[in-house]
């Protein structure tokens, strides 16, 4: 006889502990950017950004391990698809209905980034045949500990950095 679980309540459950964790994170971070008196879009997008893609990049270090580097790449552009359309999209669209529009101030240095560091990977990929060597990967890591240090940069009012932090 087959056992029947209660799977539901274990999602509910577990989507529960996520959001519950994910509030105390912000909190923290919003803390701590007080207390240290760095922006907290810096370490939003110093450390919880990088917290947050953990998860995907151990499934995609399990999966390009096995040979399987189509999964690899698909988990992390899924992820990011999802976070940009359903992570934002749920709670902006939450948000205005109950509060009124919602204004993203330095979207546009943000999204340059992001539509930049996606052209680079597009550009690298198509000139070498969707075939990746550990020179693509370092030349990736590279390009993020240049975005890295703009970032910190960006958050030290004397060196007139534009960014996102707005001082």
């Amino acid at each position: 006889m087959r056992r029947r679980g209660h799977w539901e309540l274990l999602a509910l459950a577990a989507a529960a502990l996520i959001a519950l964790f994910s509030y105390m994170m912000v909190q923290c971070m919003e803390l701590t950017s007080c207390l240290v008196g760095v922006p907290s879009i810096t370490l939003s997008l110093l450390i919880v950004a990088s917290g947050t893609c953990l998860p995907e990049l151990i499934v995609a270090m399990v999966v390009a391990r096995k040979g399987q580097a189509t999964a690899a790449v698909s988990t992390a552009l899924g992820s990011n698809v999802f976070d940009i359309l359903i992570a934002l999209g749920l709670p902006w669209a939450c948000y205005a209905s109950a509060y009124g529009p919602v204004h993203i101030a330095h979207a546009f240095e943000l999204t340059l980034v992001m539509a930049l560091s996606t052209l680079v990977f597009l550009a690298i990929s198509l000139a070498n045949a969707w075939t990746y060597y550990p020179r693509h990967g370092y030349g990736l890591l590279f390009l993020y500990f240049l975005f890295n240090v703009y970032v910190i940069l960006d958050a030290i009012p004397e060196t007139n950095v534009p960014g996102p932090s707005g001082i």
